[in-house]
């Protein structure tokens, strides 16, 4: 593993801001290149994504296949669920039980990301299509001629529940969105930890690199992001209680097979689709 983790960290290198595809072209497919050929190609990705349903694995994500919507009735409540938790914690799968339960839009850039031609096309795809891929799903900071609206925007503007899922490595970025979503648009907000430790994450991110060969520096997940997320969590709990409809934490620290369980829950937390059970730290 050491070489091929060498070669994932050459690449993030490589793939710093200025070969971002948003805002150049070094990497961006010949199909794809000039301006008005990638404003067709974002406009395609979130017309796909606000009107298809989601796929039942990630992976299987490609531009004209797959997106957004859950498998099931969409419902029309102003509930915004934030889910929060490390790279490889679980976090898709948990967002993806959720969204269908209660019929909820998933926003995450990682569906866009997949989209976007260039993600398969060298080895540092994820990196270069990263900044593009959150604009396409949470709005343009870049000049946008013909006033394209977001994923999230559309989600907003139709009053669409929603999953958006976080990091959460940054309690002010968190408190921000939900009060955005809370006191300019009205939504009631569910704040949802994915607990896993910076140890078991980083180890399945490596696990996940070594069979998808989709990296996520090591280094960023333990040294990076850390803990940081479980902090946020019961910091937000503890703190902004009032700003949040319920809170709910699931770990996903469990063998390979088993459910996860949530170990804490206040208010009407979807974490009640799952069993309840103590979690034992070592």
């Amino acid at each position: 593993m050491i070489p091929k983790i060498v070669e994932g960290e050459l690449g993030v290198a490589k793939s710093n801001h200025e070969y971002q595809t948003c805002t150049h072209t070094e990497f961006r497919s010949r199909k794809y290149k000039e301006e008005i050929d990638r404003w067709n190609l974002r406009k395609q990705i979130i017309l796909e994504l606000s009107t298809q349903k989601r796929l039942d694995n990630d992976d299987k994500i490609l531009l004209t296949k797959g997106g957004a919507l859950p498998n099931g009735e969409l419902k029309f409540e102003k509930n915004a669920y934030i889910v929060i938790g490390l790279p490889a914690s679980g976090k898709s799968t948990i967002a993806a039980q959720i969204a269908d339960s209660l019929g909820a839009v998933i926003v995450d850039s990682d569906f866009a990301k997949r989209k976007l031609p260039e993600f398969k096309d060298n080895s540092s795809g994820a990196s270069v299509v990263h900044k593009e891929s959150s604009e396409i799903t949470y709005g343009f900071t870049i000049d946008n001629p013909d006033k394209v609206k977001s994923l999230y925007e559309i989600c907003l503007e139709n009053q669409y529940n929603i999953i958006i899922p976080k990091i959460g490595n940054s309690v002010s970025s968190i408190l921000s969105l939900a009060k955005v979503l809370a006191e300019k648009n009205k939504y009631k907000v569910h704040l949802i930890l994915i607990s896993l430790t910076k140890r078991d994450a980083t180890i399945r991110a490596m696990i996940r690199y070594h069979q998808t060969n989709r990296y996520v520096p090591l280094g960023l997940i333990f040294d990076g992001y850390g803990n940081d997320p479980i902090l946020c969590y019961y910091y937000l709990r503890c703190i902004h209680q009032n700003l949040f409809e319920s809170f709910g934490a699931v770990t996903t620290n469990v063998p390979i097979g088993t459910p996860p369980f949530y170990t804490d829950i206040l208010g009407p937390s979807p974490v009640s689709i799952f069993d309840y059970k103590e979690e034992l730290l070592a």
